[in-house]
């Protein structure tokens, strides 16, 4: 019993908690996109490796300006253009993959003669000391440092998401009452509650039918705002706040955490846990069989002691 209230009770969670992180993550792209946060960093490092990282008010900003002036650049700013309906105009390319980045810097000359660009040119001068100028040699260089400039970059980004999700999630716990303490209790003391929760967890695809704090509310669970709160008691406020914060940094593991724990949880309440093998089971006839199986008799020759 004790065991399936306390499993029951982590699947309600982890179900509360891969909607709330999927729309935490929702919030999060949905400002990244505003922002146009990846095409401003990727326009800013791409300014920053082609030109002089000690003026970066000067040559940085040419050397972008000439990386888009390029067919390659502009092609691909087009296409990011066709699906934008939103200010089309600001549309930028938010990725660009290392075989057009070298391409774009040969449409620039770089591979034949000096451009100008002081991070370029001396990248291109030690390319081409190390595969004595051959030219495919050289493009395979600059795509690789292309494309590890970018992995920095990704991680750049990772960070700041994280650090943004937190007090999105925050914000979301905060204005949907959703504390984990209060709901952990519920789930904890009601039956009923439980298995509406697990019900809901083992529908085929729970993150359709559940997306919102009101979606979770209506299967009884204790979030949501249904009346003034007594925001003077310390003895609601205080396990209130804790709740929310811890909320919100659960939140922070990500959706596809979440939904990966529900789908092991659920799957462990529907087979339960896996039995063990003959020779560990305590009851079973091998196990048996090899208590009462005699010790070996060392035979001893006349004379041995």
């Amino acid at each position: 019993m004790f065991g399936s209230q306390a499993l029951e009770t982590a699947v309600g969670l982890a179900l509360l908690f891969f909607v709330l992180s999927s729309l935490a993550s929702a919030l999060v792209e949905g400002l990244s996109r505003l922002l146009r946060k990846r095409s401003k960093d990727l326009e800013a490092t791409i300014g920053q490796m082609l030109g002089d990282a000690r003026n970066p008010v000067g040559d940085q900003r040419r050397a972008l300006e000439m990386f888009q002036g390029t067919a390659v650049y502009s092609s691909i700013e087009a296409a990011s253009r066709q699906g934008a309906w939103f200010l089309k105009s600001r549309a930028k390319p938010a990725y660009l993959s290392a075989r057009s980045f070298a391409d774009a810097l040969t449409e620039l000359g770089a591979l034949t003669a000096p451009t100008g660009l002081p991070g370029l040119d001396k990248r291109v001068e030690a390319l081409t000391a190390e595969t004595g100028a051959r030219v495919i040699e050289v493009k395979a260089g600059l795509e690789s440092w292309f494309d590890e400039t970018m992995s920095r970059l990704g991680e750049a980004y990772k960070r700041w998401s994280t650090g943004i999700l937190f007090f999105i999630a925050l914000a979301v716990a905060v204005l949907g009452n959703v504390s984990t303490i209060h709901v952990a209790q519920s789930l904890w003391r009601q039956p009923v509650l439980r298995e509406a929760a697990v019900n809901a967890a083992s529908s085929s695809s729970p993150g359709d039918n559940l997306r919102t704090i009101e979606d979770m509310a209506s299967l009884g669970l204790p979030v949501g705002w249904t009346g003034a709160a007594d925001w003077a008691s310390a003895a609601w406020l205080g396990p209130h706040v804790a709740g929310w914060l811890i909320t919100a940094l659960l939140l922070m593991l990500g959706a596809p955490f979440w939904f990966d724990t529900l789908s092991k949880l659920v799957a462990l309440r529907s087979t339960g846990a896996r039995p063990p093998l003959a020779g560990k089971d305590e009851g079973s006839a091998t196990t048996m069989v090899a208590a009462s199986a005699p010790s070996p008799v060392i035979e001893r020759r006349a004379g041995e002691s």
